[in-house]
């Protein structure tokens, strides 16, 4: 059987990876809208949920041993003084692009198609999904299809229609400095900067020997960026963070601007289901989360890793159905715990930091 999955990010390299080995690797189309490299960069935290995931879907990569392991979380204010250091389970950060070569490389039977836009859907009169209708005019038939095209879903917009992004809750800068100095002063610590007055943090998380990703998030009705272009997102980041501790100042005049991006975080209520018959919606198309801890790709990969287990057993579009079905059953609930704790962690970045110090920044 044939599968076609929309998006080449993460969740869709994810998708392809965990289809391995089932019925539906005949044929695996992967469908990207960037060509070549991505335009964007930005860091990775893979959590146990994550790293479990992974090994279920392509055991034979040591995949605990391709990233930075970070160890801890110490949570600090503008100027740097420590709230609180929390040690938590083992987690690995690693370069997002590179976290998706590697993905890649654990699906080599799949095609990767760039530059390509998904225009719509086409069902039979069952109700199930036959055709992939794309930008050019052209088709693309599958027995299963897979969205995994983000937050601005395409697809999802195609299959629920009355479904809706919230406003925008919190805007963030995300990029990649490189500094082995600062890498090694981070160490193995997932590190987050407070502005007092709330609304505006800086998390800074150690990729390895000399990369750190930088994500400088803030309240967009309190601040925006005049320009997005390299040097007005570069003006905009060391404005806000004008008298706070080194390590940050340091971060944000290291970063690479030029692959460097404003991302606008928006909510996305929990879905009914997160399946129409033969498709469904994986990662950030069905869940699309706020910033906080890096959460969605860990919630991508575990929904790769079910949809392998449920759809070694299938031997035909009915039985795609039924184990897209139960995917949605099963992985539902998740959805609903990650969107609420994500706006609760929301309205507390939001407020001014309580003098018992922030909350830990983790949905797991």
């Amino acid at each position: 059987m044939r599968s076609t999955i929309i998006g080449g990010g993460i969740s869709g390299c994810a998708v392809a990876a965990a289809l391995r080995g089932t019925p539906l690797d005949q044929e695996v189309l992967v469908l990207e809208q960037e060509v070549a490299t991505p335009r964007y960069d930005a860091g990775v935290l893979l959590n146990p949920t994550g790293l479990g995931a992974l090994e279920a879907i392509a055991p034979e990569y040591r995949w605990r041993s391709e990233g930075h392991s970070i160890h801890g979380v110490s949570l600090r204010s503008a100027s740097g003084v420590q709230y609180s250091q929390t040690r938590i389970d083992q987690c690995i950060a690693v370069q997002s692009s590179r976290f998706i070569h590697m993905l890649r490389d654990a699906a080599p039977g799949a095609a990767v198609l760039e530059g390509w836009c998904l225009a719509g859907l086409t069902r039979s009169q069952d109700g199930s999904i036959t055709h992939a209708q794309l930008a050019d005019g052209s088709s693309l038939e599958a027995d299963a299809f897979f969205a995994c095209d983000g937050a601005h879903s395409r697809a999802r917009h195609v299959l629920f229609p009355e479904m809706h992004l919230s406003d925008v809750m919190i805007e963030e800068v995300m990029g990649v400095a490189t500094s082995p100095s600062l890498a090694r002063r981070l160490g193995h610590l997932f590190h987050k900067f407070h502005d007092e007055e709330g609304g505006l943090a800086v998390e800074l998380l150690p990729l390895g020997d000399t990369q750190v990703a930088c994500f400088l998030q803030f309240d967009p009705s309190r601040w925006a960026p005049r320009t997005t272009c390299p040097t007005g997102m570069r003006a905009f980041a060391l404005e806000r963070a004008l008298g706070w501790a080194h390590e940050v100042r340091e971060a944000l005049e290291l970063i690479d601007y030029t692959r460097c991006r404003v991302w606008q975080a928006r909510a996305l209520p929990p879905l009914d289901e997160l399946n129409v018959a033969n498709a469904a919606l994986v990662g950030d198309a069905g869940h699309a989360a706020l910033p906080f801890m890096s959460q969605v790709p860990n919630d991508a990969l575990a929904d790769a890793a079910l949809l392998s287990n449920l759809l070694h057993r299938v031997s035909d579009r009915g039985g795609v159905i039924a184990a897209l079905q139960r995917y949605s059953e099963l992985r539902w609930p998740q959805h609903r715990r990650t969107f609420q704790e994500g706006r609760q962690l929301c309205r507390e970045f939001l407020d001014p930091v309580p003098c018992s110090g922030p909350k830990l920044p983790l949905v797991a």
